[in-house]
């Protein structure tokens, strides 16, 4: 794909300061541009090479990023593509991924006000997306790709989530006829991949909606779904019908919180709200 100019960003403009992910494709930095803390993407993978998974995650990133503008969605900045290793540069979120908070800091106690609140911000992005011009579809939403702006700390501390990665994301517009609709297994992570995914069966938005039901659960209760299951036994466990132990839900939960989810990870995805119903119930939640 060719890149704008304007977004196009001298390397050499850019400090790089620390390290703080990594992936097969990439490493995430912590930097500097013009004055301002950013997020450097910087991709593992020679450009020049046509026709891989990698490049395509790039370029749907590239293509897509730059038309967002949304509070709940990371902000794009600008690449670097003049010289290799490409990288996309990103606002900075210092609080880390959702995934890191829920399951790996048992320490921190958080209040329903929170939890509502990280859910909310979640729905919010994806109705933005999905009823976006033309649609875009992200096909790989869970905690691992929600970014908190800041560092949550305690049960006071107001979450600000942000989704990010749309190197798997889809934009209707883009996709042929004979292509939109159809997405393979490796289109998305096991544990909140929709069962039409699972199946390799035609699909629409609604993959996105299952995703965000497993990630509800994940704040409800701070498990990963199906976390004690081998990745190979989920895929059949999901295509059977099976869902995450409801013994994992917390006596506390409201109970329009937990009707909105299980309603969203319902197996036949014509039965699953959009996002904007999804929003409507979110908001009436009483705590």
């Amino acid at each position: 794909m060719s890149i704008q100019p304007e977004w196009e960003i001298s390397f050499t403009e850019i400090s790089i300061e620390l390290q703080v992910g990594t992936g097969i494709t990439s490493e995430v930095f912590r930097g500097t541009f013009q004055g301002r803390i950013v997020a450097v993407k910087q991709i593992n993978f020679n450009k020049t090479r046509l026709n891989t998974a990698e490049q395509q995650a790039f370029d749907r990133e590239v293509d897509i990023l730059p038309r967002l503008s949304h509070p709940n969605l990371v902000e794009f900045v600008g690449v670097a593509t003049r010289e290799e290793p490409l990288r996309i540069i990103t606002e900075y979120c210092g609080g880390g991924c959702l995934f890191e908070l829920l399951h790996n800091n048992d320490e921190i106690d958080l209040a329903w006000p929170q939890q509502l609140k990280m859910i909310q911000d979640t729905a919010e992005a994806m109705h933005y997306l999905h009823t976006f011009n033309p649609m875009i579809i992200h096909r790989d939403l869970k905690s691992l790709n929600l970014l908190l702006l800041t560092e949550i700390k305690n049960a006071q501390d107001e979450p600000l989530v942000k989704v990010s990665d749309f190197g798997l994301s889809r934009m209707k517009d883009h996709a042929p006829d004979s292509e939109w609709g159809k997405m393979t297994i490796a289109a998305g992570t096991c544990h909140w991949m929709a069962p039409e995914v699972v199946a390799g069966e035609t699909y629409d938005e609604k993959v996105d909606v299952y995703s965000f039901g497993m990630i509800m659960f994940e704040v409800i209760c701070r498990e990963v779904p199906f976390e004690e299951d081998d990745p190979k036994i989920v895929v059949q466990l999901v295509g059977e019908g099976k869902r995450p132990d409801p013994e994992a839900i917390p006596p506390d939960c409201p109970p329009l919180l937990r009707k909105t989810m299980e309603e969203c990870w319902a197996h036949d995805p014509k039965n699953r709200p959009a996002f904007d119903v999804v929003l409507s119930a979110i908001k009436a939640v009483s705590l």
